[in-house]
Formats: C-alpha cells, structure tokens, sequence
C-alpha cells in the first residue's frame, strides 16, 4: 500500500480552500491529470462524485463518497475504480482569517499487482502534485 502526505501553508481562509478541493466539477479546469469529473450527489455533509484521470498512458475512472466537515475536513472512501483500497482526507486548518494550512493524506492500493506496478508510481506522483495544484488555482480564482 502507499501513502502518500503533503501540507501546505497558503494565504487563503480555510473556507476558500475546503470550497475549491469540495469544487470536484471544476477539477478538469486545472488539473492536468484531470480528464473529466462529475458530482452524482451533493448534501452539506456528504460528496459522492467521480474522477477521470487521463496520464502517461493511464486512463481511469474511480469515485468515491467524501464525507464533509464544511471548512474544515473533507474524509475520501472508495466507493468504484481500480483500486483495492482507497481513502485519504483533506484537513484545513485555519491560521488567521485569511490563512490556514491545507493538508493531504492518501493510501492507495491497486485492485491487481500489475496495475500496481504500472500505475502506483504515476497515481503517487498525482497525489503528491494536488496540494500544489490547489494551492496555484486559490492564487488565481482569490488572487494573492
């Protein structure tokens, strides 16, 4: 299984930031890896959606029911995709009212080991680049 835990601190309110990583429609406007994305249902406290991920000759599809904690905590399951273990959270904490620092932690598994092989490194690779990704599209959706 791999892990995979990013931080950042941003100059961004905690609510700004839960609202761009729960914004799971908008993710193909800046995530490179992000070939389409959708929400099947949305309540305050609950996201089910689903992701299409298009890299290095990996294409795939997953979705996962995110349970919220509006502004402050986003928990990922794996509801369908390749994986045989999914889930991760997305913590914000905030530090001022216009700062807070954003946290990722994922552990992913394949559903089968050549699929491990071929793709953990790149799905790694995705994950370790979202904190940065989110951080860069508040710059532009909030300014700096």
């Amino acid at each position: 299984m791999m892990k995979v835990e990013r931080s950042a601190l941003v100059k961004h309110s905690a609510e700004k930031m839960y609202k761009l990583v729960d914004g799971v429609e908008d993710y193909p406007d800046f995530l490179p890896w992000c070939d389409g994305s959708r929400v099947i249902r949305r309540t305050t406290n609950e996201t089910v959606g689903e992701i299409n991920i298009a890299r290095a000759g990996f294409h795939k599809t997953f979705s996962t029911q995110n349970h919220n904690i509006p502004h402050s905590r986003i928990e990922l399951k794996l509801l369908d995709g390749p994986f045989s273990h999914l889930e991760g959270a997305w913590s914000f904490n905030a530090l001022r009212e216009d700062a807070c620092k954003i946290s990722l932690d994922m552990e992913f598994e394949f559903s089968n080991r050549l699929a491990n092989i071929a793709f953990a490194k790149i799905f790694h690779h995705i994950c370790s680049t979202m904190i940065e990704s989110f951080c860069n599209r508040a710059d532009e959706v909030y300014g700096r």
